[in-house]
């Protein structure tokens, strides 16, 4: 019996255990489903149920005040809708249709026309300082959201900025015709002759997803490990695994047939999320979608690895699902699979480092968040996720040669 005969009898045992493909397949596509269910982002509802609910009150009713409220809207992962006066606001606010409300007072379009052309190129130092209020807006916000009033002022800013920046410098004699050609074409992009740079940004797919749904993929990946020891203790009580060991076959060739079936069952489970992310959450698999699979491949590596290192050192079936659980939920939480990254103490961050699982999360975010991915850092991320696998499989080895076969 050769390396490829073994792995396809595991295949087979793999197929036909249920709750092993359960766990490893079905499991993970039935969690995330909930995680779009509970937040309205599943793809059938996520354009009507945005994040953020955000409510307008114009008590200024001018073109500016108009145009702040088209250009608030353009902005993606939240809702924006009129409000018809203060009182409607708080009733919206209290009942929850309206997480934040943001009020543009009558003075609005005056407060504007004394802004100097300083005050909207620095608006640490000038009449901008002090925030919205120097421009009669005010933020508020309801129990749950009073965290983000903040966020919410600073994206306020940036939609009046893009209204008001060209009223102001108008009024520049040495950037009147620079703003005039600019504003000239953008009005050609909109109507479809031209390509505008400064052309409102569309709401495109929720960058929650974009990070979620690979943290997750990364954390249930390792469920594997579970799955894996547990067949290793059923080889042993079947004594399957002994009368393999005295075939003509090496202890590596023995093991790298029992690996492989694990490991092409958690590149399936990595392309089924991603499938199912696509699906259920519009999400964009980045600009290079190719890239993935050199991630997905060392992630399954890693994970395939650390199981074949956990069969060895287990010896009961409370051993497996003591050790696996506390490796699946402790590497997990250091690693940032929980929440971003990012969210994690400097210290903390650099201790993930130690787990796989945070240099899959590094290059996911690479390739997944951002326009110009650094394959730099996807490179570096993989052989770090291969370095790892290929060592818990060496040492897995030399466990197994000394363990199983001199006994």
């Amino acid at each position: 019996m050769g390396v490829w005969e073994i792995t396809l009898k595991d295949l087979r045992l793999i197929l036909k255990d249920r709750g092993a493909l359960y766990t490893l397949l079905a499991l993970p596509v039935v969690f995330i489903a909930i995680l779009g269910m509970s937040t309205g982002q599943l793809i059938t509802t996520h354009e009507a149920s945005k994040l953020l609910k955000i409510g307008v009150v114009d008590e200024c009713h001018g073109p500016l005040s108009d145009a702040f409220f088209s250009n608030l809207s353009a902005i993606g992962g939240i809702k924006v809708q009129k409000v018809d006066d203060r009182a409607e606001a708080k009733l919206r606010l209290q009942d929850g249709r309206n997480s934040v409300v943001v009020i543009v007072g009558k003075d609005f379009e005056n407060r504007i026309d004394d802004l100097s052309l300083g005050d909207v190129f620095s608006t640490e130092h000038g009449k901008l300082a002090g925030g919205i209020s120097a421009i009669d807006m005010h933020v508020e916000s309801g129990v749950e959201f009073v965290g983000v009033s903040e966020l919410v002022e600073y994206v306020v800013l940036s939609a009046v900025l893009r209204v008001v920046a060209p009223e102001v410098a108008r009024r520049s004699i040495v950037l009147r015709r620079t703003i005039d050609r600019i504003m000239e074409e953008g009005a050609e992009a909109e109507s479809g002759t031209k390509p505008a740079s400064l052309a409102p940004v569309k709401a495109g797919p929720s960058i929650i997803y974009q990070t979620l749904v690979p943290a997750f993929m990364v954390m249930f990946a390792f469920f594997l490990i579970n799955i894996m020891a547990s067949s290793f203790i059923n080889e042993r009580k079947l004594g399957t695994l002994r009368r393999l060991q005295t075939s003509p076959i090496s202890p590596i060739q023995l093991l790298w047939g029992k690996t492989l079936p694990f490991l092409f069952v958690s590149v399936a489970q990595s392309v089924l999320l991603f499938l199912s992310g696509k699906l259920m959450f519009g999400m964009s698999w980045g600009t290079y979608p190719f890239m993935l699979l050199p991630v997905i491949l060392t992630t399954s590596v890693s994970a395939a690895g650390l199981g074949l290192l956990l069969a060895t050192i287990v010896r009961t079936e409370s051993q497996v699902s003591s050790y696996s659980t506390f490796l699946v939920i402790v590497l997990a939480g250091i690693s940032g699979c929980y929440m971003p990254r990012a969210w994690l103490p400097q210290l903390m961050q650099n201790v993930s480092l130690a787990t796989p699982h945070a240099w899959a999360l590094i290059a996911y975010q690479e390739l997944l968040t951002h326009d110009r991915p650094q394959m730099q850092v996807v490179g570096q991320s993989c052989v770090m996720l291969l370095a790892f696998g290929i060592v818990c499989f060496a040492v897995g080895c030399q466990r197994f040669t000394t363990l199983e076969y001199k006994q």
